[in-house]
């Protein structure tokens, strides 16, 4: 009986040293890593630079939009067709987050630094197949248009800002989007 059990414990200890060996060569051998910097899409037809890697915020005080151009820092983009095949563009905004649905009818923006418009003046979209954004509660086509040939450039600049006609209703509220950018060749 004795040689019984102590088989019984031999088996089990060298059970559990395979485990503990196993285990700890998959840890030493696996390897992880975590980005760090920004992701970059390269396509064969396009080059997207944006300048600001960040979300859009629009915090602060209703302001006039001959202020907003002066005050407001613009989030930068640009697209460059590289095909020889024209292309047509949309530009998305998605609302990530408002911590009050109070702003939106407040807030405007402008792609060229001289035509204003509501973002509630828009009909929110379903966002184009293929394309996916995370958390966004609603989403707005801003802009479209088209690359006309290799080598076209077009620059935006996005200002977003509070109207100046906003009540106190809205103080503490915050705007927070992301900018989508859709392309097809025609």
């Amino acid at each position: 009986m004795s040689n019984k059990k102590y088989l019984m414990i031999a088996i089990f200890l060298v059970t559990i040293a395979i485990v503990i060996t196993s285990s700890t060569t998959f840890a030493f051998l696996s390897v992880s890593d975590m980005q760090s910097d920004a992701n970059t899409i390269s396509t064969t037809c396009y080059d997207m630079t944006f300048t600001d890697s960040n979300r859009i915020n629009v915090t602060g005080y209703p302001m006039s939009s001959t202020s907003a151009f002066k005050k407001v820092n613009p989030y930068k983009f640009s697209l460059k067709n590289n095909c020889e095949a024209n292309t047509n563009y949309q530009i998305i905004l998605n609302v990530i987050n408002t911590s009050s649905s109070k702003i939106l009818p407040y807030i405007n923006y402008s792609l060229d630094g001289t035509t204003v418009k509501k973002l509630s003046s828009l009909t929110p979209i379903t966002l184009p197949l293929g394309v996916t954004s995370s958390n966004a509660s609603a989403s707005y086509l801003i802009d479209t248009g088209a690359l006309e040939g290799i080598n076209t450039t077009k620059n935006f600049n996005l200002h977003m800002w509070i109207d100046e006609s906003a009540g106190n209703d809205i103080m503490g509220s915050r705007f927070e989007g992301e900018v989508t950018i859709y392309s097809v060749a025609r």
